[in-house]
């Protein structure tokens, strides 16, 4: 939880289960496919998606919930969630699936075959899919009772109602969006061009570029709470020397990036929000910080407007942290919604 904070306001910020199945939560599992196929036609090869899952199947499997992970964010720093606090694990089988992209599951970071740039270009739509896959062909799962993510996590979920309409009847998308307004775009465009010149130089400029850009995502009253005006120079310092970046790593950013900015969950319905809406047959439930500043809200907003959603705002004055710095709303607001 603290690492996705940082991660985020530091930068802006499977085998098949039988019923009684009970599977460590320390535990990190993988299913391994030939290929998966993306939407532009190219293929992802040995495509290998990590997942961990927390409590038990019942009898008639009706009880499992799918968490797709956040930006840059794992199954294991996701596990949190598997709690009574969110989505008990006494009550549901808990899946929380690696991203492609994230170094975990398949990425430019790790494959064998398809290094760093060489890497193809996915959508979300892609990783949604790779996830079906798991849930069906892995785990046997004909249904889940709900998909719940954060972040790039709700841009998933989202993406969830459309492509698979008949397999949940429960969405709960925080922090996410049916697809990135114009601020974020710029933003994520941005830190990708940093990230290719730190590429190229490997030098500390774009580092530090990268670090300021960080701060930026949060919200003002709250960056200066944290950092003092005659201290940004010394933090934006700071960050840059402790920032870790691989080409791998750096490849893996820019790809999840590229999927987010490109996400449109009306993208094949002839763009029309309005058509998306119609798509989406179960119960949706949409989280917001007031004042986030990494994943702009008005177009979530605008769906939950289309839709017959219970849209919670969250506002603690963290922006894209708020799910963090307003935990209580958060969790009452996602436990209500799942035991509907």
């Amino acid at each position: 939880m603290t690492s996705h904070c940082k991660l985020y306001l530091g930068f802006f910020l499977m085998l098949t289960l039988t019923a009684s199945f009970l599977v460590s939560a320390q535990e990190q599992r993988f299913a391994t496919f030939e290929f998966c196929s993306l939407a532009s036609g190219e293929r992802v090869e040995n495509c290998v998606i990590g997942y961990r899952t927390f409590g038990t199947l019942n009898k008639d499997k009706s009880n499992a919930v799918l968490v797709p992970t956040w930006y840059g964010g794992n199954s294991e720093n996701h596990a949190y969630l598997a709690d009574t606090r969110f989505i008990d694990p006494e009550k549901f089988f808990v899946i929380i699936v690696d991203a492609i992209g994230n170094g975990v599951s398949v990425s430019p970071s790790n494959s064998k075959v398809q290094t760093e740039e060489k890497f193809p270009r996915f959508q979300i739509a892609d990783i949604v899919a790779s996830q079906h896959r798991l849930v069906t062909e892995v785990l046997g799962l004909s249904e889940l009772y709900a998909v719940a993510g954060l972040s790039m996590g709700g841009m998933q979920t989202l993406q969830w109602a459309v492509q698979y309409p008949n397999m949940t009847s429960r969405y709960a998308a925080i922090i996410g969006t049916p697809r990135l307004a114009s601020f974020d775009i710029a933003l994520w465009s941005t830190r990708n061009t940093l990230l290719r010149w730190y590429l190229e130089c490997q030098c500390e400029e774009p580092k530090k570029a990268l670090a300021g850009i960080g701060m930026l995502g949060s919200v003002p009253e709250k960056l200066s709470q944290d950092v003092s005006r005659l201290e940004v120079h010394s933090a934006i310092e700071k960050e840059a020397s402790e920032m870790q970046l691989s080409a791998g790593k750096a490849w893996d950013q820019v790809r999840q990036a590229q999927a987010m900015m490109t996400h449109n969950i009306a993208r094949n319905l002839n763009d029309d929000m309005a058509v998306a809406a119609q798509q989406i047959r179960g119960k949706l439930l949409i989280v917001v910080g007031a004042d986030d500043r990494v994943v702009t809200p008005e177009p979530v907003i605008a769906l939950a407007t289309l839709t017959d959603a219970t849209l919670v705002t969250l506002d603690k004055d963290c922006g894209h942290g708020d799910p963090w710095c307003d935990e209580s709303g958060f969790s009452k607001a996602l436990t209500d919604f799942l035991s509907k």
